[in-house]
């Protein structure tokens, strides 16, 4: 009979043991005909809860376990590293080949008091995958959190994001020259070259977010850590994490400002440059504004010397290596925009009404912006869908 509570017990690099379908497995043929039943109503819910097939959800379950070894095998691939790795594949290998009408019909025969045949099939699937795939895909992907998801939060614990706004480059319009930018900075940076940190500076709804979360969109092997403005003390514990892991990471941080006297602005300063203790080489910060002065001036302030509080906010947006502006845009602009958004949506309206309704718009909502342009083509698409005046 099957004994894979001792193939299981001999994994040791994928940290795997306590998987739900693992464990059912390890309880057949071990026990009683009741524990035997358990162990495969397990194998049947973990794999109706995924909807996969057994090949499938054996190689999401590797590719996505929290393996410190692996990440270890990624950076110094050992020969005795790849044979515990290669011990770890030949085990789920075995496990893979598993067929559900042979397993229920060996159960059977073991367990003659209950009618396995009774129990749901499960599909096979395929899993041929060596331990070379693995170590490659954490090279590439991580593993763990950083393999499953792309973006994360971090206020002192990190945070995975699961659903992500899905916005790519192509939807965003105009302001190419400052889009180039970013993009060029981060293939830079994504291919091992020297890349800045990056200020995104502008008025709100110019774009400066989007063009952030757009670029997560644009390369797979990208991670993004957003952190508020209110956590950026929290800066060195995030770099300290992040530097031993494989993977390339854009942390950013939206709307920066900072009060007098506020030690984050000090912080930040010092993980951006300046410190000892160097930011890593797989992290760069992309932070936005809409502020001139990142430093908030006091009236004392402005009374004493209003050089020294420029000078103050200099002081910050100089370690950034990309100063980027993102200027409010005209009327010319807005309605280029208005018209490249409509015709992506294949809204048929003449271009005399169309400028009409987004200039009402514009004025209801306090001016233009890229923003306000895309509010607008979203609200005229749901007046012509359900044939309302606009």
């Amino acid at each position: 009979m099957e004994d894979f509570k001792k193939k299981i017990a001999s994994i040791c690099c994928f940290n795997v043991k306590n998987d739900p379908l693992l464990k059912g497995f390890a309880m057949l043929f071990g026990g009683s005909a009741t524990e035997s039943v358990e162990g495969y109503s397990e194998i049947v819910r973990a794999l109706a809860f995924e909807g996969q097939t057994l090949g499938d959800y054996l190689h999401d379950m590797l590719v996505f376990s929290d393996s410190p070894i692996l990440t270890e095998c990624a950076k110094n691939l050992t020969e005795p590293r790849r044979e515990a790795v290669e011990h770890d594949i030949t085990v789920i290998s075995e496990i893979a080949k598993t067929i559900s009408r042979e397993l229920k019909t060996k159960l059977s025969a073991k367990y003659s008091d209950y009618d396995f045949m009774s129990l749901p099939y499960f599909d096979s699937g395929s899993f041929d995958y060596a331990a070379e795939y693995f170590i490659h895909y954490v090279k590439v992907h991580g593993n763990g959190m950083f393999a499953k998801y792309k973006a994360f939060t971090f206020d002192g614990e990190l945070r995975s994001i699961d659903e992500t706004d899905k916005i790519r480059l192509t939807d965003l319009k105009n302001y190419e020259a400052q889009r180039r930018q970013v993009i060029d900075n981060t293939l830079c940076f994504l291919r091992g070259k020297p890349a800045q940190n990056v200020l995104l500076y502008g008025e709100r709804g110019t774009g400066k977010s989007s063009t952030v979360k757009a670029i997560l969109n644009e390369y797979p092997e990208l991670r993004m850590i957003e952190v508020s403005k209110n956590d950026v003390a929290q800066l060195p514990a995030l770099f300290r994490k992040l530097k031993e892991i494989p993977l390339k990471f854009i942390v950013t941080i939206d709307d920066l400002a900072f009060a007098e006297n506020d030690d984050r602005f000090g912080i930040l300063k010092a993980a951006l440059e300046g410190s000892l203790s160097a930011k890593p080489d797989n992290i760069l910060i992309y932070a936005t504004t809409n502020r001139r002065k990142i430093v908030r001036e006091t009236a004392a302030d402005r009374e004493i010397s209003g050089a020294d509080a420029i000078d103050e906010s200099m002081s910050l947006a100089d370690r950034f290596g990309l100063f980027i502006t993102f200027m409010k845009p005209d009327k010319q602009v807005y309605l280029d925009i208005v018209q490249k958004l409509a015709e992506d949506k294949g809204l048929e309206v003449s271009e005399e009404r169309l400028f009409a309704a987004a200039e009402r718009f514009a004025l209801k909502r306090g001016g233009r912006s890229p923003r306000t342009a895309r509010q607008f083509v979203d609200w005229l698409d749901g007046r012509i869908s359900l044939d309302l005046e606009y």
